[in-house]
């Protein structure tokens, strides 16, 4: 049987009455004498049963608090059986000084709450609100919006105003009589150092030849060095002849 000290202060964690449920641990030893001196410990205030560690799994109970090891130490304490026998929210009770250390994460570790090591020998917890195996709907919240302004509409007056990078001579139709060569030009008339080929054109004969000195030019202008003749010109394949459409 556990000291009546460490009852004592077991009795002191407790509310002021309701109902406790002991277990003792399997072996024997445990006398008569020894279970009317515990009992007398917790009465009149409390409500007292004591089950037996291998019968704790045949029934459900209602006890507001489940102590372990008020008869000496159990030998393995199931989790899983006492959070599915007790009501939900019930207080758990562990004198226990040979695991003490560790009892906190492993009752946490096993769904309880509020671990707490209250003396040397003395660890209590809680099981959930909600009952073993309950479950809910989970609604996730709506998405954010990324591009929300964080000011709101006052930020609004700080935005750019597109037409206001044009002016008014971007918005003027260009002179044809600005163009001095090819066909968009006023006199439809090649220049006298004309390049664009348009030259060639008007006379019906063919671009002159371009030789390539890396045979990369028509792969585009990653390729290209920088006097390459066809440089702003689009990709083409070997061989072929690149017309502008102007």
């Amino acid at each position: 049987m556990a000291p009546s000290a460490s009852l004592s202060a077991i009795k002191a964690l407790l509310p002021a009455s309701g109902s406790i449920l002991l277990v003792r641990p399997n072996e024997a030893g445990v006398t008569k004498e020894d279970i009317v001196s515990v009992q007398s410990i917790f009465k009149p205030d409390h409500d007292v049963s004591i089950q037996l560690d291998s019968l704790l799994d045949s029934k459900t109970y209602t006890s507001d608090v489940i102590v372990y090891g008020a008869f000496g130490a159990n030998p393995a304490i199931d989790y899983e059986v006492t959070q599915r026998v007790m009501k939900p929210g019930s207080l758990v009770v562990i004198l226990d000084s040979s695991t003490n250390a560790s009892l906190s994460v492993d009752l946490l570790i096993n769904g309880f709450v509020e671990p707490t090591t209250v003396s040397d020998t003395i660890t209590t917890a809680r099981l959930t609100s909600h009952s073993l195996g309950a479950a809910t709907t989970v609604t996730p919240a709506a998405a954010p919006k990324v591009w929300k302004l964080a000011g709101g509409e006052d930020d609004l007056d700080d935005l750019i105003d597109p037409d206001e990078l044009l002016t008014e001579e971007d918005k003027t139709a260009p002179d044809k009589k600005t163009y001095t060569c090819g066909p968009k030009s006023e006199k439809k008339k090649a220049c006298k150092n004309c390049s664009c080929g348009f030259a060639e054109e008007l006379a019906g004969a063919p671009p002159p030849a371009v030789k390539s000195a890396c045979g990369s030019c028509y792969l585009g202008d990653a390729f290209r060095c920088a006097s390459c003749p066809y440089l702003g010109m689009p990709a083409f394949k070997p061989g072929e002849s690149v017309k502008l459409a102007l």
